[in-house]
C-alpha cells in the first residue's frame, strides 16, 4: 500500500480532516519530542505452518469468511500498563506500544471504551507513516466496544490525549490485537502467501466495462459495496442498502455465516476502495487508492440462516460529504435475465462478474438460493466475466436493473490462470429474506420497509444530491498557498479527482490522480510566480480551477 510520509503529515497540523471519527489532528506526542516512551508489549512470534496449511483449505471455501490475519489476546488498560506523560498546559497523553513480530499490519479490540468530551485516541505505526481516522467522544457506545482499522507494520502506537482541564476520566481497555499476514504487501517470508493483489487473475477491477446495458449502472452501484472487517482477522464483503423511506438509515447488508466468531460492534467498514487504473482480466497489479471511507462498528438488525442474509445498522451515519451510495433492490424474487456481482475478493480492491445465462432458483441443503450455474450444477458455463473467491462473502448480486436480489452464500467459481474455471456460484435470495421467520429478527421487511407499504423495488439512493457544482468544502483542502516546495490535497469526497497543473501560459507541468485521501504535488523545481490547479470529478466531470502561488 501506498505509504504517507512523515514529512507530508507534519504539514497537515493544522488542515487534515480524517473521514473517520472526529478532528484531524496528528497525534499530539508527535511535536513534543517526549524523552521517556512507554515500553514496548512484545508478543511471542506465531507459528505460521499449521496456519499456512488451514488457509490452503479454507481459502476455497466462500461459505467461510477470508482471514488475513490472527486474533491474539492482551490485557491492556491505562491503570496498569502504558505510559502517561503530564503536560506542561496541564493536559496528558497516554501511550502504549504493542509489537506482533512480522506482522504486515495490526489492529485493535477495545472491550472498554470511553472517551471524554474533548479527548482524542489516535493509532500509528512505527515510522508514523500510516495513521488511523481519530477517535473522539463520538465513538462511545452504550457497548464500550470498539474495533479499529489495521495500520502498517508490525508495532503499533496506541495515543490518547486529553486536553487540560478535562473533568471526566478516561475508560481504555484493549482485549485483542489482530495481526495481519496476508494483507497491505507481499509477505517475503512466505513466498505461498500475497498480499495486496492476491486475487486470482481473471478478476475485473469494478472499472473494467462489462456491457453498455449495465456500465452506468455499476459506476453507481460500486459506490454502496464495502470492505468489511470482522474485528476477527477475517474478511467479508457487504453493500450499504436503501430502505423504503429514503432516509439513508444506514444499514448494511452481508451473509449470516459472516457472523461466526464476530462481533459486529467491533467491526470496521471501508468503502470507495476502487483502483484508478483498473486491470481487465490480464493478471496485472491493479493501481492502489488509499481512501480513509472507514467507519466503525455496527448493530445486528437481522439475520437468517435460510437465505443466509444478516443485516446490520452502522453506529454512525454516513457523512453527508461522502461519495456513496445505498444501493436499491427487488423482493418479487423473479429470475433475472442477467446479474451482475461486485465484491472484495481476499480483501483485494474491488472487483466486478457477470453471468448472462441467469440465474434459477434452487434449494441449498436446505438454503434459499441463486444458482449461477457451472460445472456440474445448473444449466449456465459460470461467469462469462470474471469470478468471486473467498472474501466475496456477503457481496450483493445485482439484476439486470441494477437492484439487489441476494448475497453471496458459497460456490466452486475461481480462477484458472487468466480465465474462469466455468464453475457455479450461489446467493441467498433476497425474495426469501425479506419475509422469512417470524420475527423483525429474520427478516428484512420490518427495517426495509418500515411502513409496511408491501413495495417490492426500489431505487438506488445517492448520498450526494443536487449538488450545484463543483466546490472546494471542508473535505477538499489545498495547501499551503502560498507554497514552496510541495501543495497537498487532502480529499475525503471524490474517489475519481484528476487534476491538471500548468502555467499561466496554459503549459502543463504536472498532471494525475488525486483520488487517494492525502496527494501530494511537487513544486520545488519551478520558478516562482503564479500557477493554476485545474480539479476535475471524474464522476460527474464537473470542474474548478485554483490559482496557486509559489513564493520562497
Amino acid at each position: 500500500m501506498k505509504k504517507i510520509t512523515l514529512f507530508f503529515i507534519v504539514f497537515f497540523i493544522c488542515f487534515t480532516t480524517f473521514s473517520q471519527g472526529g478532528g484531524g489532528d496528528i497525534p499530539e506526542s508527535w511535536d513534543l519530542n517526549l524523552e521517556v516512551l512507554p515500553a514496548v508489549v512484545s508478543l511471542p512470534p506465531l507459528n505460521f505452518e499449521a496456519i499456512i496449511h488451514q488457509d490452503s483449505i479454507n481459502d476455497l471455501d466462500k461459505s467461510m469468511p477470508w482471514r488475513y490475519g490472527i486474533e491474539r489476546t492482551v490485557d491492556l488498560d491505562m491503570q496498569s500498563g502504558g505510559l502517561w506523560t503530564d503536560l506542561p498546559n496541564g493536559g496528558k497523553i497516554w501511550q502504549a506500544t504493542i509489537q506482533s513480530p512480522e506482522a504486515l499490519n495490526l489492529s485493535v479490540n477495545f472491550d472498554d471504551f470511553f472517551l471524554p468530551a474533548g479527548s482524542r485516541l489516535q493509532l500509528f505505526n512505527n515510522d508514523r507513516t500510516d495513521i488511523t481516522s481519530t477517535f473522539t467522544s463520538k465513538q462511545n457506545r452504550e457497548e464500550r466496544q470498539l474495533g479499529t482499522w489495521f495500520v502498517e507494520g508490525d508495532i503499533i502506537w496506541i495515543e490518547y490525549y486529553q486536553p487540560p482541564r478535562t473533568q471526566v476520566s478516561p475508560r481504555l481497555h484493549l482485549t485483542s490485537v489482530i495481526h495481519g499476514y496476508r494483507m497491505g504487501r507481499i509477505n517475503a517470508i512466505f513466498n505461498a502467501q500475497r498480499g495486496f493483489e492476491t486475487s486470482g487473475d481473471c478478476n475485473y477491477d469494478v472499472n473494467c466495462p462489462i456491457g453498455d446495458d449495465f456500465d452506468q449502472k455499476k459506476n453507481l452501484l460500486k459506490k454502496a459495496v464495502a470492505l468489511l472487517n470482522l474485528g476477527n482477522g477475517h474478511l467479508c464483503s457487504a453493500a450499504l442498502i436503501n430502505n423504503a423511506l429514503n432516509n439513508k438509515t444506514p444499514y448494511l447488508l452481508t451473509a449470516n455465516h459472516c457472523l461466526e466468531n464476530s462481533n459486529p460492534a467491533l467491526w470496521n467498514v471501508r468503502f470507495n476502495w476502487v483502483s484508478p487504473t483498473p486491470v481487465c482480466g490480464t493478471g496485472e497489479d491493479s493501481g492502489d487508492l488509499q481512501t480513509n471511507f472507514t467507519m466503525s462498528g455496527a448493530t445486528l438488525k437481522a439475520k437468517n440462516s435460510l437465505s443466509d442474509f444478516a443485516l446490520v445498522e452502522l453506529f454512525e451515519p454516513i457523512p453527508e460529504s461522502w461519495d456513496v451510495a445505498f444501493a436499491g433492490w427487488d423482493n418479487s424474487d423473479v429470475n433475472p435475465l442477467f446479474e451482475v456481482g461486485i465484491h472484495h475478493p481476499n480483501g483485494d480492491i474491488m472487483k466486478i462478474c457477470r453471468d448472462d445465462s441467469g440465474a434459477e432458483k434452487i434449494d441449498a441443503n436446505g438454503t434459499k438460493v441463486w444458482l449461477i450455474g457451472g460445472g456440474a450444477h445448473g444449466t449456465g458455463n459460470g461467469w462469462e466475466v470474471g469470478t468471486t473467491e473467498s472474501g466475496s462473502s456477503g457481496s450483493p448480486l445485482f439484476n439486470e436493473q441494477g437492484k439487489i436480489i441476494g448475497q453471496l452464500y458459497a460456490g466452486q467459481s475461481a480462477c484458472v490462470g487468466l480465465e474462469n474455471n466455468h464453475d457455479y456460484d450461489i446467493y441467498g435470495r433476497f425474495g426469501v429474506s425479506w419475509n422469512s421467520g417470524n420475527s423483525p429478527e429474520t427478516r428484512l421487511m420490518d427495517w426495509l420497509d418500515p411502513a409496511n407499504t408491501g413495495i417490492t423495488h426500489i431505487e438506488t439512493l445517492q448520498n450526494l444530491l443536487n449538488v450545484p457544482n463543483f466546490q472546494l468544502i471542508g473535505e477538499l483542502k489545498i495547501y499551503p498557498n502560498p507554497a514552496s516546495t510541495i501543495i497537498t490535497v487532502m480529499n475525503n469526497r471524490y474517489p475519481h479527482l484528476s487534476y491538471v497543473f500548468s502555467n499561466v501560459m496554459g503549459q502543463r507541468i504536472h498532471s494525475g490522480s488525486l483520488s487517494n485521501t492525502m496527494n501530494t504535488i511537487p513544486v520545488d523545481n519551478l520558478s516562482e510566480g503564479v500557477y493554476f490547479l485545474h480539479l476535475t470529478d471524474e464522476d460527474s466531470q464537473d470542474s474548478i480551477t485554483k490559482k496557486i502561488l509559489i513564493k520562497r
